[in-house]
């Protein structure tokens, strides 16, 4: 089969490799579609703290069972079932867990092994390209779910990538009001019909807000989006910081003062994945908005530094 290996930190390599042979409770699949994120774009240029090299990336795979044509989301997850954490429903948090694009061969490849308890059957009217998109939604779930959002609540979102957008379908979904603020004026126009058709305000002055996500990687988003938030509000750290700049000490005082929350939020759960598939059936037109272009293996190579730079919004590899 035809694959992407990142064999180490920036080399990246298209080449023929033997297709996978599932182990017990797996099963192979025929990639048809795999998102390219910006982890994955992370991953290729910096690493990242659970990716073990050499290793087939890509996290957000649309497959069908080459048996049966069945077609299936792939939570690329693997817990141990067993701990607190899986007992409890928070499987993202085992400390077992083994994701494909990142332990494992993921995507980034004509076929992949998952195990079958990681399947979600989809519905044959949500295409491909936007069943890639049900995984980094269930990742903005889990950070909506940290936070407690409630109907009604105001959320203020650092960022206007496709997370962010994805973020304020999620708050919009269920019930709460979105607002983004974003400092690229191309980005800015790029999304301006997504957010008119999700009925998404850009934030441009000083209101407050009962939720604040970061998703973009300052941390001066921590020191702007703390003064912003109504007593008893919450921060999700949702976008890890890639800088070190130190938090003073009367922000922090904010947290004590007010009863702030600071909260992070780390993948998402097989549950969050289902619930993600619904929301994009009922936004299918909206969503499709979020998709630049479909691409080849062949193309992944040049598109990953548009992505790291935000010049481009989701783009698909297409198999």
């Amino acid at each position: 089969m035809k694959a992407l290996q990142l064999k180490n930190i920036g080399e990246l390599h298209r080449k023929d490799m033997p297709v996978p042979e599932p182990a017990d409770g797996e099963i192979l699949l025929r990639v048809t579609r795999c998102a390219v994120c910006r982890t994955d774009a992370k991953m290729w240029k910096q690493g990242q703290r659970d990716l073990r090299l050499p290793r087939i990336l890509g996290h957000e795979i649309c497959a069908v069972s080459p048996e049966s044509g069945e077609r299936f989301a792939v939570w690329p997850g693997t817990s141990c079932g067993h701990c607190v954490f899986c007992k409890k429903g928070a499987e993202n948090l085992c400390r077992e867990m083994k994701i494909l694009g990142f332990h494992l061969d993921g995507g980034f490849a004509e076929y992949v092994c998952a195990p079958r308890k990681s399947l979600i059957p989809v519905p044959d009217e949500l295409p491909g390209e936007l069943i890639c998109l049900a995984e980094p939604l269930a990742c903005t779930l889990n950070a909506l779910e940290q936070c407690g959002l409630q109907k009604n609540q105001r959320v203020l979102i650092f960022g206007a990538g496709p997370l962010g957008l994805m973020t304020g379908m999620s708050v919009r979904y269920f019930g709460g009001f979105p607002c983004i603020r974003e400092i690229n004026p191309a980005r800015v126009e790029q999304t301006a019909q997504f957010r008119k058709q999700m009925d998404t305000a850009l934030h441009e002055g000083e209101e407050d807000a009962d939720i604040v996500i970061n998703a973009a990687p300052s941390s001066d988003i921590f020191t702007q989006g703390i003064p912003l938030l109504r007593p008893g509000g919450f921060f999700c750290l949702f976008s890890g910081f890639t800088d070190d700049k130190m938090i003073p000490a009367a922000l922090l005082n904010q947290i004590h003062y007010r009863q702030l929350s600071v909260c992070g939020a780390y993948g998402c759960t097989k549950k969050q994945m289902e619930t993600a598939l619904h929301i994009l059936r009922a936004y299918q037109k909206d969503a499709s908005l979020l998709i630049e272009k479909q691409i080849s293996l062949g193309e992944v190579q040049e598109i990953l530094p548009q992505i790291l730079k935000g010049q481009v919004m989701k783009c698909i590899i297409k198999n």
